[in-house]
C-alpha cells in the first residue's frame, strides 16, 4: 500500500466477516470479546500493508465502545484511515461497520517489531 499516495482521511477497506451462530453472546448479539478479536486482526492487516513491515503488535487502543448490536447473519465492514506516522509506530482510525450503522470506532497504535520482539524504527520509504 502506498501511503504517501493514499488520502490518509478516506477510508480503506481491509476486511470483512460475516456473524455466525459460533459468534454470539447473551441475547443473541455478537460476543464482545469476539468484535475485538476481528478489529484486532484487521487493524493488524492494515498496519503490516501500510508500514511494509512483517511483524507489528498491538500498543494500544482507545475507548472500545460497542455503538449498535451485530446479530447472526450481519456483515460486518473493517475500514481504517487517519493515518499518522511515527519512528517506531502507526496510529490510525479503526471502524466497524453493519449495513448502515457504525457499530464500532476507535483510534489504535502499532508497533514495528523485529525477529526478537524488540521495537525497530519504520522505513517508511520502503513501504511504498
Amino acid at each position: 500500500m502506498d501511503i504517501n499516495n493514499m488520502d490518509i482521511n478516506n477510508d480503506v477497506r481491509v476486511a470483512s466477516r460475516l456473524c455466525m451462530t459460533k459468534d454470539l453472546g447473551t441475547y443473541g448479539n455478537l460476543f464482545g470479546g469476539n468484535m475485538m478479536a476481528w478489529i484486532d486482526e484487521a487493524a493488524a492487516i492494515f498496519a503490516i500493508r501500510t508500514t511494509g513491515e512483517k511483524n507489528v503488535v498491538t500498543l494500544h487502543y482507545s475507548a472500545m465502545t460497542f455503538r449498535h448490536p451485530v446479530k447472526e447473519g450481519d456483515i460486518v465492514e473493517f475500514l481504517c484511515s487517519k493515518v499518522r506516522r511515527g519512528v517506531t509506530s502507526i496510529t490510525f482510525e479503526i471502524k466497524a461497520i453493519c449495513g448502515e450503522k457504525m457499530v464500532f470506532c476507535a483510534d489504535c497504535v502499532f508497533v514495528a517489531v523485529d525477529d526478537h520482539g524488540i521495537k525497530k524504527q519504520i522505513d517508511w520509504k520502503q513501504s511504498n
